[in-house]
C-alpha cells in the first residue's frame, strides 16, 4: 500500500465577524461543512483559549480538518487532510468554510501527501501581504536567520536590491532603496518652520535608516525606541549600508523598550516619526483600533507645541488602513498630509503621513 493522501493549506486573512472568538460557532460550521461536502464526521474537540483565539478540530473517517483562529488579526489557518480519492469533497468544504468566515483574501496550498515530499523552495522569500498580490525574491545568500523574543529576523543578499531584512517574513528595508524610505519619513520634521529639528524621538526603526537620516540634519538628541535588541544588532553586522554609524552617534539615544511605555514616562518631543507597523496584530492582542488610538493619544501629549508627527502608513493597496487612519488621526492632530512614494524594493507606492499636534 502506497502512503498517500491530499492535504489543504489555506490561510484566511481578514476574516468579517466575531465568530472567529466563538468556538462553539466554530464548531458548528464545521460540522455543517463536513457533512454538506460528504466527509464522515467522527468527533469535535478543541480549545478555547484566554484572552483569545480558537482551535477546533475534527476527526473524519478520511483523515482531519482543523481551524486555528486569530481573532485580533481577523485571521484563520485552515488545514485539511483527506486519504480519500479526488479533490471534489475537500473542495466544497473549503468552499464552505469560507463562504462562513468570509475572508478578504486567501491564501491556498495544496500538497500530495506520501513519498516523496517536495514542498520548500530554499533560494526564496516571499514578503507577507494582506493586499492581492505578494513578492518573492531570491536569495543570492542568506546571511542570518533567527527567531528572536519577539519575532523572526531574516536578513539576505538579492541580487537587485542588496542586502534586505525581513521580519516575520515582511521586508522592512533594503539596501537599495534606503534612502527613498528613510528621506519620505523626515522630510517632514526637516519641512516644519524652525530653525532645527530640535529633539526627535523615532518609534521602531532598529534597522537605523531613519536614525542615520534625522543625524544628518543636526538635532538636539535623537531617541530610537526599539523593542528588539537583535534588530539592531544584526543592522549594525550586516546592513551597514543602511545604519552608517548612526548607533554610535554621540546625539543618539538608543532605547530598548516597548514604545508605548516609553512614550508614558517620557514627554516634551518637536517631533516624533512612527516607524512601527499599522498591523499590531502580531505583537500585541489588543484589538488594533483600541491600539493605535492609545499609541496615537501618548504621541500627541509627548509633543511640544507646534510639534509634528510623520509616518509610514501601509500600501497603496491597503485600503482599509487608510479609511481607518482617516477617521483617527484628525481626533489628534491637523494639517494631516498624505504621500504616496514608490519604493523599489516593495513594488509598490507606499503612504507616508504626516501632521502636526493639536
Amino acid at each position: 500500500m502506497k502512503p498517500l493522501g491530499r492535504q489543504l493549506i489555506a490561510e484566511f486573512i481578514y476574516c468579517s465577524g466575531k465568530m472567529l472568538g466563538n468556538k462553539k460557532a466554530l464548531d458548528r460550521i464545521l460540522k455543517q461543512g463536513i457533512d454538506e461536502s460528504g466527509l464522515t464526521l467522527v468527533s469535535i474537540t478543541g480549545k478555547q483559549f484566554s484572552p483569545a483565539g480558537v482551535t477546533s478540530i475534527a476527526l473524519i473517517s478520511e483523515s482531519h480538518v482543523a481551524i486555528h483562529t486569530y481573532p485580533e488579526a481577523g485571521h484563520a489557518s485552515v488545514d485539511i487532510f483527506t486519504c480519500a480519492n479526488g479533490s471534489q469533497n475537500v473542495n466544497k468544504l473549503l468552499r464552505f468554510l469560507k463562504d462562513k468566515l468570509k475572508p478578504k483574501t486567501v491564501r491556498v496550498m495544496e500538497l500530495d501527501r506520501g513519498n516523496p515530499l517536495s514542498l520548500t523552495r530554499k533560494n526564496w522569500i516571499t514578503s507577507f501581504s494582506g493586499t492581492g498580490f505578494e513578492v518573492k525574491y531570491h536569495i543570492k545568500k542568506k546571511l542570518l536567520s533567527k527567531r528572536t523574543k519577539f519575532q523572526q529576523l531574516d536578513i539576505i543578499e538579492n541580487e537587485s536590491f542588496g542586502r534586505m531584512m525581513f521580519l516575520d517574513q515582511d521586508l522592512q528595508i533594503a539596501e537599495k532603496d534606503a534612502v527613498i524610505y528613510d528621506e519620505a519619513m523626515v522630510l517632514p520634521v526637516v519641512n516644519r518652520k524652525k530653525k532645527n529639528l530640535g529633539d526627535v524621538a523615532i518609534l521602531g526603526g532598529g534597522d537605523g535608516g531613519v536614525l542615520r537620516e534625522v543625524l544628518k540634519h543636526k538635532p538636539s538628541s535623537a531617541y530610537l525606541v526599539e523593542i528588539d535588541n537583535e534588530v539592531i544588532k544584526a543592522a549594525k553586522k550586516y546592513m551597514p549600508g543602511v545604519c552608517k554609524k548612526a548607533f554610535d552617534n554621540r546625539k543618539a539615544r538608543i532605547v530598548l523598550d516597548d514604545a508605548n511605555k516609553f512614550l508614558d514616562r517620557t514627554h516634551g518631543f518637536d517631533a516624533i516619526i512612527y516607524d512601527l507597523t499599522m498591523h499590531p496584530e502580531s505583537i500585541t492582542d489588543m484589538d488594533r483600533t483600541v491600539f493605535l488610538k492609545q499609541i496615537f493619544s501618548k504621541v500627541k501629549k509627548n509633543l511640544n507645541a507646534g510639534g509634528v508627527v510623520s509616518m509610514q502608513c501601509c500600501s497603496e493597496f491597503d485600503l482599509e488602513t487608510q479609511k481607518l487612519l482617516k477617521k483617527l488621526l484628525p481626533k489628534y492632530f491637523k494639517k494631516i498630509k498624505y504621500k504616496p512614494v514608490f519604493i523599489p524594493s516593495f513594488c509598490e507606492n507606499w503612504i507616508f503621513a504626516s501632521a502636526e499636534v493639536r
